[in-house]
């Protein structure tokens, strides 16, 4: 049987401006996220902010030092959940928090595959990132490509973090629909599996069987599931960063997660991306809660 949740929070904001996503995990514990999911633990929030608002010379990332930092930060509690045999909920923030979770997972002893569900491939690096925002990037790191300190933060030898055979990436937007998404898209890594928002609710079965077929995938080992709220459309889901038309409803999203979080290998889980201050009255807050607590409960 599954272990029961503990709760992480990870306030990163990658570009270091102090935006909503820091505060973030403050909001959907005050919308109850513990209850809906049944956690055992909270733990408070693990790992500092993401400052300076500047490029690191080297690697071409925002707050690099205080990401490397964090990171080590959020494997190392990641590590201590996994070992004591309950499951990780990371509370971000933004998807910068994944290298250091996947990290944790690899300290553990675990070999993960990976399910994002995000609106961007995250697949850029320092060079190629218009804005130097680990979270144009991390899915990269974790497929092993980016900076040493990222890449190999497990620290054990276990580079890439991820296999990218074993990684599917559900829920972006198709090509054409924007011009820097393209440029994204352009760089994700061949090997990883991935499905389009259009073409998840086109398909024969619509988003639950998409959501099957990624489980099944996977289906042979340890996996984590991250969700990135953009993944909604803009219209459904205003309060993230970097809103795109051509997303998921939220009923879609529910459809797609739903074998995903119920895979008998799921060790842990992300979620990332809310702006809490694009979400005064707390009810995107609350919607997002009110879904994962009946997907993972």
């Amino acid at each position: 049987m599954a272990g029961s949740w503990t709760l992480l929070g990870a306030p990163l904001d990658s570009a270091g401006a102090g935006e909503g996503e820091e505060r973030a995990p403050a909001a959907l514990r005050a919308a109850g996220i513990a209850e809906a999911v049944g956690a055992s633990a909270d733990r408070g929030d693990v790992t500092g902010l993401l400052r300076p608002a500047e490029r690191d010379p080297g690697s071409g990332i925002v707050a690099f030092a205080a990401l490397v930092g964090a990171s080590r930060a959020l494997r190392d509690a990641v590590a201590e959940v996994a070992r004591g045999g309950g499951r990780p909920l990371v509370l971000g923030g933004d998807c910068a928090l994944l290298p250091g979770a996947l990290a944790g997972c690899r300290a553990a002893g675990l070999e993960p595959g990976l399910w994002v569900v995000d609106g961007h491939p995250d697949a850029m690096d320092g060079d190629s990132s218009p804005t130097g925002e680990a979270a144009d990037m991390d899915v990269a790191i974790v497929c092993g490509r980016g900076p040493a300190e990222l890449i190999a933060l497990a620290g054990n030898g276990a580079v890439p973090l991820v296999d990218p055979a074993r990684c599917a990436v559900l829920g972006l937007r198709p090509r054409g629909a924007d011009p820097g998404n393209d440029a994204d898209l352009a760089q994700l890594d061949e090997r990883i599996w991935r499905r389009d928002a259009p073409a998840i609710v086109a398909a024969a079965g619509g988003p639950a069987m998409a959501g099957l077929e990624a489980a099944a995938r996977l289906a042979a080992g340890p996996a984590w599931l991250h969700l990135d709220l953009d993944v909604l459309d803009a219209e459904a889901m205003p309060a993230v960063s970097y809103p795109q038309p051509l997303g998921l409803a939220w009923e879609e999203l529910e459809e797609l997660l739903a074998p995903l979080a119920g895979a008998p290998g799921l060790i842990g889980c992300s979620i990332s991306d809310l702006r809490s201050d694009l979400d005064p009255d707390g009810r995107f807050a609350a919607r997002a809660v009110a879904l994962l607590g009946r997907v993972l409960r």
